[in-house]
C-alpha cells in the first residue's frame, strides 16, 4: 500500500487509492466491480481530480461542488445517494499554528469513500496505517467516524493547554503580589479560543447529524462483525468529547472577558490611586506656592526682606503651613 502525503505533489491527484482489505486499486478512476468498497483519498489541488469528482464519480452535482469548494464550513448532509461530510482538524504542520484549521471533505456511500484534502492531513494518515497494522476500518462508515475520533482527538490537547494558559493568566491577575500581567498576551489567548470556537461549534452540529445517519448502520464486509454497532457507539462517543471540548471553549470565551474586565478595573484603579496621591501632594503644596510667589514679588513693603533672621522664620512658617494643610486634609478624610 502506498500513500502520498503532500497534496501538492500526488500523482494524478491520487493520495492514496485502496479497497477494503489494504490492496492497492489499480485504477483509481474506476468503479469497482467486486463486492468490497473502496477509499480513494485525493488531492483537492489537482485539476484531474476535481473534474473527475464534478463529472465522472456520480456523485450528485451539489455535493461534488462542496467537496472541492475553496471554502466550506463544517456542516453533514445526507441525500439518497450517500453522506456527504466536511469537517476541520487542527494543524500540527511545522511552523503552524493549530488554529489555522484544515478541512477535510468525505463522501460515502455503502461501498465507496471518498476524502479530498488540500494540505496534508494527518488524520487520514493514521487510518491509512492501520491497513498495515491488521486492524483497518470495515467500512466506509468506520473510515469516516474514525477520521471524525482523530481529529477531535487532536484538538483536545490544544484546547486543554489553551485553557491551562488562560488559568494561569487568571491566577496571576487575582493575585495581589504579583504585577498585572500585559494584556496582549490575554488577546492573544482569546483569540485563539475565538478561532477554534468559530469551526468547533458548526463541527459539532454537523457531527450531531453524523450520529443519526443510517449509512453508520450499514452492513460490513465481515458478517460477524458487531462494526456496525461500534461505529455508531464511537461517533456519539466522540460527539459527546466534541460537546465537551466546545462547552469548554465557550467557557473560556467567558473567562477570557471577565479576566480582561479584571484587568482594565485594576490598571483603572492604579491609574486612579496615582492621580489622587498627586492631587494630594499638589494641595499640599498649592498654598506654599501662594506663599512663595508673594514674598517673591519685586515691590517694596516684602515682610522680612532687611531681616537677617528672615529666611530661617519664612522657612519655618511655611513648615508649618504645611503642616496645617496636611492637618486639614485629615480631617477632611482626604488622606
Amino acid at each position: 500500500m502506498t500513500m502520498h502525503t503532500d497534496p501538492s505533489t500526488a500523482p494524478n491527484g491520487v493520495l492514496l487509492a485502496i479497497d477494503g482489505k489494504g490492496g492497492q486499486l489499480a485504477n483509481p478512476y474506476e468503479h469497482a466491480t467486486d463486492s468490497t468498497w473502496t477509499w480513494l483519498h485525493l488531492s483537492q489541488n489537482s485539476d484531474q481530480a476535481r473534474d473527475w469528482i464534478t463529472h465522472h464519480s456520480g456523485i450528485p452535482q451539489s455535493e461534488a461542488h462542496a467537496l472541492i469548494a475553496d471554502h466550506a464550513r463544517p456542516r453533514c448532509v445526507q441525500s439518497e445517494q450517500g453522506l456527504l461530510f466536511i469537517g476541520r482538524g487542527v494543524n500540527l504542520d511545522e511552523g503552524s499554528v493549530p488554529e489555522d484549521m484544515k478541512s477535510i471533505r468525505v463522501w460515502i456511500e455503502p461501498k465507496r469513500v471518498i476524502t479530498v484534502v488540500r494540505r496534508r492531513m494527518r488524520s487520514a494518515e493514521s487510518i491509512a496505517e492501520r491497513f498495515e497494522t491488521g486492524h483497518p476500518p470495515s467500512s466506509p462508515a468506520s473510515v469516516l467516524v474514525q477520521l471524525f475520533a482523530q481529529m477531535i482527538h487532536r484538538i483536545a490537547p490544544i484546547v486543554q493547554e489553551i485553557g491551562e494558559q488562560l488559568d494561569e493568566l487568571q491566577y496571576t491577575v487575582i493575585d495581589d503580589d504579583t504585577p498585572t500581567p500585559d494584556i496582549t498576551e490575554l488577546s492573544r489567548l482569546r483569540l485563539r479560543t475565538v478561532s477554534l470556537h468559530r469551526y468547533l461549534l458548526p463541527l459539532y452540529e454537523a457531527s450531531t447529524t453524523l450520529c443519526t445517519s443510517t449509512l453508520l448502520t450499514t452492513h460490513t464486509d465481515n458478517p460477524n462483525s458487531s462494526d456496525e454497532h461500534s461505529v455508531l457507539t464511537d461517533a456519539n462517543l466522540t460527539r459527546d468529547q466534541l460537546g465537551r471540548i466546545v462547552e469548554e471553549l465557550a467557557a473560556m470565551e467567558a473567562k477570557a472577558a471577565v479576566t480582561r474586565d479584571e484587568m482594565v478595573s485594576q490598571r483603572s484603579e492604579q491609574l486612579n490611586d496615582r492621580v489622587y496621591r498627586l492631587t494630594v501632594l499638589a494641595a499640599v503644596f498649592l498654598p506654599l506656592t501662594v506663599l512663595t510667589g508673594l514674598l517673591g514679588m519685586n515691590v517694596g513693603g516684602i515682610p522680612l526682606a532687611s531681616t537677617t533672621n528672615g529666611f530661617i522664620i519664612t522657612s519655618l512658617s511655611m513648615l508649618g503651613l504645611m503642616g496645617a494643610t496636611i492637618l486639614v486634609l485629615k480631617m477632611l478624610k482626604w488622606i
